[in-house]
């Protein structure tokens, strides 16, 4: 159930949760196969604002080996409460994926492979408090069979 109300739809600044996220959040990811096995776990920042009614977003990824890796984000309006959200970088380029705002404090994320229209990926988004985020995913390869997922914890911190 999606929770932005009629007329609001024009102007993402309106929408419910997704203006609650913008800000800069600064997390934990961690990454597990498809057994729950910890593959890999990092940090990043990501950066949220609306410019023009549009959804910009930056993420910045810090790995152990000393690795960054940057990757951006734009989102328009897609209907009541929901944000088309594409971005020009690989593998990024090669997906479609569409944000819903659901209740008072989730967004849920589904992420399709462009050319074939399967399905690849499922986040989920829960708002815990106004400076406290939940995030979980789930990964499928083109066949739908699940590769794994991740949990990340994010903190605002601007």
């Amino acid at each position: 159930m999606n929770t932005t109300e009629p007329g609001d739809r024009e102007h993402l600044e309106n929408f419910k949760i997704f203006s609650k996220h913008v800000g800069v959040w600064e997390g934990i990811w961690v990454r597990l196969d498809a057994n729950a096995k910890e593959i890999e776990q990092f940090t990043g920042v990501v950066k949220k604002k609306i410019v023009d009614n549009q959804w910009v977003q930056t993420n910045t990824y810090q790995f152990a080996d000393g690795r960054s890796v940057t990757q951006n984000f734009v989102g328009v309006v897609a209907g009541k409460g929901a944000i088309k959200i594409e971005s020009s970088e690989p593998p990024f380029c090669n997906y479609t994926t569409l944000a819903e705002e659901y209740g008072t404090n989730l967004i849920i994320f589904r992420i399709w492979d462009k050319a074939t229209g399967v399905l690849l990926g499922v986040e989920t988004i829960n708002l815990i408090d106004d400076n406290t985020c939940i995030r979980t995913s789930q990964g499928f390869t083109t066949e739908g069979k699940f590769r794994g997922g991740t949990m990340i914890t994010e903190r605002r911190i601007g």
